[in-house]
């Protein structure tokens, strides 16, 4: 990428960059190369991506607002570390927001007012279950959570929209953190038996198995040792193209 002639220190905005250094980060922290603690030290991460420090603080900033990263006066940016306290309340919160929005779906459905709304869904769980045999563990973490936010999508409910894309990113950190990568298709499976029984306007059924299948995540979810790994970020990101300041 070329650089423009800015200097070094201004940081013009620069939203591309910002989303390059996020997903990095992100994608790194759901391969298990960055454990719940780690922290992430300034100086080998700039000269990784070829950013300056206001720069990559803006990063810190929006992944401290998404609660992927946790910002200490006098200690810098870190991985978050979630405790199981915080995982249950996360996974009840969708618990109780993804039951009555699945059921709300079916009464939808029953009365004929979906049509092929729910088509798209069966198309990303066919994906689910091909990336489940071949990876990689961080595309089937977003694609498990792209289900729950598109069913949002279908309700239509901004609300809950955005209320359950936060909770999402948060549980999906949670799992990439916590859950020791598998090729379990038991996701997927539990997906499709939800769209049959939106498809079939069983409002119970319905909210059951939504019930059911994210408590069976956060019933996976094992409690980590707290401890802080020294990381080389610099070479964890070398392979990273220098981004653009």
């Amino acid at each position: 990428m070329t650089r423009d002639s800015s200097p070094p220190d201004s940081d013009l905005p620069d939203a591309a960059t910002d989303d390059h250094i996020r997903d990095a980060i992100y994608d790194a922290i759901l391969d298990h190369k960055l454990p719940a603690g780690t922290r992430l030290v300034e100086a080998p991460l700039c000269e990784a991506f070829g950013v300056t420090r206001a720069i990559l603080r803006r990063v810190f900033l929006r992944l401290s607002h998404e609660r992927v990263v946790e910002l200490q006066p006098n200690r810098g940016a870190s991985v978050a570390a979630p405790s199981l306290q915080d995982a249950h309340h996360v996974f009840e919160a969708r618990r109780i927001v993804e039951q009555g929005m699945v059921a709300e779906l079916a009464r939808r459905a029953q009365a004929g007012a979906l049509g092929q709304a729910l088509a798209p869904l069966r198309e990303r769980v066919g994906e689910e279950h091909r990336v489940r045999e071949q990876g990689p563990w961080k595309r089937w973490v977003r694609l498990s959570g792209d289900f729950h936010t598109g069913l949002a999508k279908v309700h239509g409910n901004t609300e809950i929209q955005h209320l359950l894309a936060s909770l999402v990113a948060r549980s999906s950190l949670m799992i990439g953190l916590y859950e020791a990568p598998s090729h379990s298709a038991c996701s997927a499976d539990e997906h499709t038996a939800i769209l049959d029984a939106i498809e079939a306007g069983d409002n119970d059924r319905a909210a059951h198995l939504m019930a059911a299948h994210i408590g069976e995540y956060a019933a996976r979810l094992l409690r980590p040792e707290q401890a802080e790994p020294e990381i080389d970020l610099r070479s964890l990101f070398a392979p990273v193209p220098a981004a653009r300041r």
